[in-house]
C-alpha cells in the first residue's frame, strides 16, 4: 500500500530524507510514514510418517495452490496464539507449539514485505478438516510435495526437512 496523504490529518505526504533513505513525509504533522514488514506465522506439522500438513489455499493469492497453513497476526495477539488460532481454523486441528523454527522473510501480495514465523506443531486434538481459507488438506511426503507458489514456504519445507 503506497500512502499519498498522511493517515493522521490527510495532508498530503512529500518525500524527504533520513538517515540517506526516502521516506513519505507530513510537513503538517512533522513525523515520517514508514513502511514497515507485516508478521505472518506459519504452522509446521509432521506426521509420524514424517509427511508434512499442506492445505490448498481456497483464496487468493494463489488459490487452489498448495502452501503451509499461516496467517497474519492480529493486534493484541502473540504470534503463538496466531499459529494455534490458524491451525484450527484452516485444519480443524488443536495443537501446541513444540518450538520455533525460523524467521523468513519475503515481498508480500498484498503488502510490500512480510516476516513469517514458522513454528513446529504437535497435534493434541480436534480433527483434520479443511475450513476457513482453506480448500483442502493433505500429509505430503517430501518427494510428493506440490509447486508451492510462496517462497518463503517452499525455504521452511526445505529446511525442515534438512533437519
Amino acid at each position: 500500500m503506497e500512502y499519498k496523504y498522511c493517515p493522521k490529518c490527510g495532508n498530503e505526504l512529500r518525500i524527504r530524507i533520513e538517515n540517506g533513505i526516502e521516506r513519505l513525509f507530513c510537513q503538517v504533522c512533522n513525523h515520517f510514514i514508514y513502511k514497515n514488514p507485516v508478521p505472518v506465522v506459519a504452522g509446521i506439522i509432521l506426521d509420524s510418517k514424517k509427511r508434512i500438513l499442506l492445505v490448498k489455499r481456497g483464496i487468493e493469492p494463489c488459490k487452489g495452490e498448495w502452501s503451509l497453513p499461516s496467517g497474519f497476526i492480529e493486534i493484541d495477539e502473540t504470534p503463538e496464539q496466531c499459529v494455534l488460532r490458524e491451525m484450527k481454523e484452516e485444519t480443524g486441528l488443536e495443537c501446541r507449539k513444540e518450538r520455533l523454527f525460523g524467521v523468513y522473510q519475503q515481498k508480500g501480495w498484498r503488502y510490500s514485505s512480510i516476516i513469517i514465523l514458522a513454528y513446529i506443531l504437535n497435534i493434541t486434538g480436534g480433527e483434520a478438516k479443511a475450513g476457513d481459507d482453506a480448500a483442502d488438506l493433505c500429509f505430503y511426503a517430501y518427494q510428493d510435495i506440490p509447486e508451492i507458489p510462496f517462497i518463503s514456504h517452499r525455504k521452511i519445507i526445505k529446511d525442515i526437512f534438512s533437519e
